[in-house]
Order: structure tokens, then C-alpha cells, then sequence
């Protein structure tokens, strides 16, 4: 069920590799000014590869907090933009980037002004607005779920899978919606004919296919590609479905897009800078995941931006249909009478439409 990417990207393993676990811990870039102290439940990542030529005070910088919630390459533009010197390009002051948790910890981050910017999924982002903190969704990079399902052998089929356990990182995480939308394609209901446990982490679900706990998990890569090395095959492709979801987005208050609309475009200015660097210059790519996730296999780091490079669109307009599939999902009941637009802010993604700079960037052929 693989794509003939990952599969080729598969082959090309042959030695360990470290799965995505947890965020680079450093100090701040060279020429940048000392950062604030990280709030609760974040990972400070350092900038070494930031530009050191520019003033690191500059006058005509606007100070941002920005922030990411996953050591995950779907929110490597983020990464990409302040290693790589955008956010300063686009006139930003940006002294570090920080991880911090999801759900909870980011949204009262968020609405207490801790955080002004955040690179995360829709589904955090939905949630706070329907609990009344108005944090919307103002650019994306990635609007389909992407996870493969790998299996043990013993699991020849999907029909296999019934009366049997699939591991996910966490419960309503992606990959959790990647595994309930992955087995519901092919027939069986989520929670009665296949039953979905939370195990922590994409290294917590391998470690349960080892012991035998679980018949499946829901992955994403390169931990697919450690998996298979294992001698688990891939069962669902949920990349390849392309399911319309809103997975790697941007997001901040109504209040901070209302107070700092200019902060907004630049911000996406330079995300689509550094969504253009991943899709042609695969190397700095994987570099750049490389240091985020501390994963030293240089061909787990190149199949993973041969998945990546598809899924990624270089212009961060939102997608009303991936932040519709968000609501969908979302247990919430006020998220049934929600409309897309009630979630979406759409002026700083127009600006960058507007201005002419995305035609200006360079494209793969896929772009």
C-alpha cells in the first residue's frame, strides 16, 4: 500500500535509526540577544545556522514569539525560516524557537500574550476557538493527514485487523485521526471492530509491536522507515489517501492578528520561503530535520523529505476543507454549527497573495 517513495526511501536504510523523540536542547543563536525564559512545558532550540552579518538589535526588526508544538517535519518551515535567516529577512526579531506542548499548555500560552505565533496542528487551534479563546488559524503548509499503519506479519490484510488493537502516540493526535480514517476507508469502525490505544510516542507504539500488545501502529515517518526495517509492512497508506486535514498549520488570537496584521504577513512570508528551501534543496532539508530531531541517519533524513516534499504547498493560504475535516473530527458539540470561516483568518495570507512575492520564490516541479 506504500507510495513507490517511501518504499524506494525504505530500501535505502541500512543502518539504525533514532525516531523523533524530543526537542534539541541549546542556547540561542549567535548575534541574537538573550531570549526571554521559556514558558512551562517548552524546549528552547539554538540557531546556529542563523545569520550572523545582521544586527541582531536592529531598529527596523519587530520583536515576535513564535513557537512549535511537534519535533515532527511537517513543521520544519518553522525551523527552516529561523535557521535559515527569513524571519530576520522579513524584518522579524525572532531570538529563538521554542517547543511547547499542545492542547492546553499552548492555548493558555496563546491567550496570556506568552506566545503571539504558533506552528500546529488545526485541531488545537479549532479547539480553542470553540472554547471561546478565539485562536484562529491564519496560514498552513500541510492540508492532508499523512501516517502509514504498519502491521505485524501475522496481519496479511485489513480484515485482519478486526478484534485487534492499533498503538497511536496519543488519542487524538494525528496519529490516532490518520488510524480512525485509515481502517473506516476500508469497512471497520474505529473503537468496535478495531480498538486504538494511546501508547505515547511514535517509539512507545514500535516498542508495543515488539512485545506483541498491539497487532498495528499509526506512524509517522521516519519511524516508518525503522519499523519496516523491523519487519513490520506497511498495511495503510494514509498519506497516499490524501485526506483533506488540517495538520500543519499557523495559529494566533484574533487579538494578536488584529493588534499586528504586518507581524502576521511576514510571518508567513517567510514560512513560504522556507516551505519553497525544503522543496528544492532537499539536503539543507534534512539537515535542518536532522538537528530538530536529533536523528543522525542520512537516509531516514532523505526519505523523509521525499515524503514531505508532496504534501507541502509553498503558498500558506488556509484550507477551508482540511479546517471543515478538523471540525468534523472534533468532539466538541459547538464544532457542529461551526463553519471554517468562523476558525480562519484569511487577511495576512491575502497580503501575501496579493503582493507578488510567492511568484517570486523558487518551485519544484511539483509546485
Amino acid at each position: 500500500m506504500a507510495t513507490s517513495k517511501r518504499r524506494i526511501a525504505a530500501l535505502l536504510l541500512s543502518s539504525g535509526l533514532l525516531v523523533l523523540t524530543a526537542a534539541c536542547a541549546a542556547g540561542p543563536g549567535a548575534g541574537s540577544p538573550p531570549p526571554a525564559a521559556p514558558s512551562a512545558g517548552s524546549d528552547r532550540v539554538a540557531s546556529p545556522g542563523a545569520p550572523s552579518a545582521a544586527p541582531s538589535a536592529a531598529p527596523s526588526l519587530e520583536r515576535a514569539k513564535l513557537a512549535f508544538t511537534a519535533i515532527s517535519a511537517v513543521q520544519s518551515p518553522f525551523w527552516i525560516a529561523y535557521e535559515a535567516g527569513y524571519f530576520r529577512e522579513q524584518g522579524l526579531d525572532v531570538p529563538d524557537m521554542n517547543r511547547i506542548e499542545p492542547g492546553a499548555t499552548m492555548l493558555a500560552a496563546l491567550h496570556n500574550g506568552e506566545l503571539e505565533f504558533i506552528a500546529a496542528g488545526a485541531p488545537s487551534l479549532v479547539l480553542g476557538t470553540l472554547q471561546g479563546l478565539d485562536t484562529l488559524v491564519f496560514g498552513a503548509s500541510v492540508n492532508w493527514l499523512e501516517d502509514v499503519i504498519v502491521a505485524r506479519p501475522e496481519i496479511q490484510s485489513v480484515q485482519d485487523l478486526r478484534g485487534q488493537t492499533i498503538g497511536v502516540s496519543r488519542l487524538k493526535a494525528i496519529t490516532d485521526l490518520s488510524a480512525r480514517f485509515g481502517v473506516e476507508r476500508f469497512g471497520l469502525k474505529p473503537d468496535v471492530d478495531v480498538f486504538i490505544r494511546g501508547t505515547g510516542g511514535n517509539t512507545e507504539s514500535l516498542a508495543a509491536l515488539e512485545a506483541g500488545t498491539v497487532a498495528a501502529a499509526s506512524l509517522s515517518v521516519p519511524a516508518v522507515f525503522e519499523a519496516n526495517k523491523r519487519g513490520y509492512h506497511d498495511l495503510i497508506d494514509v498519506t497516499a489517501m490524501r485526506i483533506p486535514f488540517g495538520n500543519g498549520n499557523y495559529g494566533a488570537t484574533k487579538a494578536t492578528l488584529d493588534r499586528r496584521p504586518q507581524v502576521a504577513e511576514r510571518v508567513l512570508r517567510a514560512v513560504a520561503q522556507a516551505t519553497s528551501r525544503f522543496k528544492t534543496d532537499p539536503e539543507y532539508a534534512a539537515q535542518i530535520i536532522g538537528k530538530y530531531s536529533q536523528i543522525q541517519d542520512a537516509d531516514a533524513l532523505r526519505g523523509t523529505v521525499a515524503v514531505y516534499t508532496p504534501l507541502f504547498v509553498v503558498d500558506p493560504y488556509p484550507d477551508a476543507a482540511a479546517i471543515q475535516a478538523v471540525l468534523d473530527a472534533e468532539e466538541n458539540p459547538a464544532a457542529r454549527t461551526a463553519r471554517p470561516e468562523q476558525v480562519i483568518d484569511y487577511r495576512a495570507a491575502d497580503a501575501v497573495r496579493r503582493s507578488g512575492f510567492l511568484d517570486r520564490l523558487p518551485r519544484d516541479e511539483a509546485s
